[in-house]
């Protein structure tokens, strides 16, 4: 019977060892302590240069969570890789992510929003590589004493669409498909410039978001739409050519000096469009008088990687009016 007892005894102490130790390991990581780390390193490991220094990260990860939708979960994804965890900014909207259907990122588990990821959540779901961005980096500690974390850093790619997926790619060990996508993508622009020929010279489009009810935004070519037209050929009106702002927030009253051949409007609610297209102002414009103004949907124009730019080529057509182009 006694040795029964110690035996039941040795059982309980075990346990209770074990829950002290992963507790201890769950608030290390929390707290940003690497000095406990949840995984061995792994057997075949590459080391990564990023803008909060170099990490060393397996050279095939296999369970990667990206803190990004626009910036990260988009190009992940045109590679061919599908992650185990991302954020989403947008739980009130119908739409999870910017460039990306929630079709596409079905099975892709969400763990908190990019502002506040969920660490504990992160931690279950046992990560190889965390992808996250520069603003997060308050975070870099804490995600880093969960698993390798590299800091995608857009500004130091100059907001270029296409060096964030080469840049994605490395990390991933992804190179050659990352050329792969960047050809197709070429040869989709090719194709429109063939499809407009000399209507391309002609055309001055203008793009604006309806930020409030009396307050509209404009954005600098660092914007992914802006660089789609670059390399298409369609051409800006002067006055966001030659803004310096990222963001430059305005009184509609203002309108009329965002007038072209054709405006797009962007905007995420449905009231807001309601609102803008009874303006009076609006019949001042030219865009409007020729029938040339389209609602876009910011979740589909305001992207940073190829599913997102490739709906906006796939939604692309020409009018019968030869000087149209509506693109949304």
């Amino acid at each position: 019977m006694y040795r029964y007892f110690k035996l039941f005894l040795l059982v309980i102490v075990t346990i209770a060892l074990l829950l002290a130790c992963e507790t201890n390991i769950l608030q290390n990581a929390i707290q940003g302590n690497n000095t406990s780390p949840i995984f061995p390193p792994p057997v075949a490991t590459k080391l990564i240069k990023h803008a909060l220094g170099e990490t060393r990260i397996p050279v095939k990860p296999q369970r990667i969570i990206v803190l990004n939708d626009i910036g990260l979960l988009d190009p992940v994804l045109s590679l061919g890789v599908k992650p185990i965890g991302t954020v989403s900014y947008f739980p009130q909207y119908n739409f999870l992510f910017w460039g990306v259907t929630n079709d596409e990122a079905a099975g892709i588990e969400i763990v908190g929003d990019g502002n506040q990821p969920n660490l504990e959540r992160v931690i279950l779901l046992k990560p190889d590589l965390i992808l996250m961005r520069e603003y997060q980096k308050s975070f870099y500690k804490q995600l880093s004493a969960i698993a390798p974390t590299v800091v995608v850093d857009l500004p130091g790619l100059n907001y270029s669409f296409k060096e964030n997926l080469r840049f994605i790619a490395q990390v991933l060990g992804e190179s050659e498909k990352a050329e792969q996508v960047i050809a197709k993508y070429y040869e989709r622009v090719k194709s429109l410039q063939n499809l407009m020929g000399e209507r391309l010279k002609k055309i001055e489009v203008s793009v604006i978001n309806l930020f409030a009810e009396s307050l509209i935004a404009t954005y600098s070519d660092n914007e992914t739409y802006n660089q789609v037209f670059q390399d298409i050929g369609i051409r800006l009106i002067p006055t966001l050519v030659n803004q310096k702002e990222d963001t430059l927030v305005s009184s509609i009253e203002v309108l009329k000096k965002y007038d072209a051949d054709v405006l797009f409007v962007m905007n995420d609610t449905q009231q807001l469009t309601q609102t803008f297209f009874k303006n009076p102002l609006l019949t001042t414009l030219k865009a409007a008088q020729n029938n040339q103004v389209y609602e876009v949907q910011v979740n589909r124009w305001w992207t940073f990687g190829f599913f997102g730019v490739n709906k906006l080529l796939d939604r692309k057509f020409l009018t019968n009016n030869k000087k149209s182009i509506h693109i949304a």
